[in-house]
């Protein structure tokens, strides 16, 4: 059986990506490319994202794939892993009542 037959993943969306055909470097950085060099390579790579058709399919496949390198869905791998660590965060504590009352605090301190 045909492995496209066991996972009915639609991936029809890269086909339609406004990426489809331009040169991959500009998406993944070069070793050692860093400051100015890549911040413009990577304004350039999201400024073809902008416009996208499939835009939301494709950060979405990044962010679900975790996906490493390159620009996916117009993010950086670093917006990438802020958005997940912002959005994997757990729930924050319920905030602790402090006591006004001075005797309490004569039995926390030691």
């Amino acid at each position: 059986m045909p492995d496209h037959l066991h996972h009915p993943i639609d991936l029809d969306w890269q086909h339609r990506a406004s990426c489809r055909g331009t040169d991959t470097d500009m998406f993944f950085s070069l070793d050692g490319e860093r400051g100015n060099v890549r911040a413009r390579r990577e304004r350039a790579a999201k400024q073809i994202c902008q416009d996208c058709p499939v835009l939301d399919n494709c950060r979405a496949h990044a962010l679900t794939a975790t996906e490493s390198y390159g620009i996916w869905g117009g993010m950086s791998e670093t917006e990438r892993a802020r958005h997940t660590r912002r959005t994997r965060r757990p729930a924050r504590p319920r905030e602790r009542v402090v006591s006004t009352d001075p005797l309490t605090w004569r039995i926390r301190t030691p």
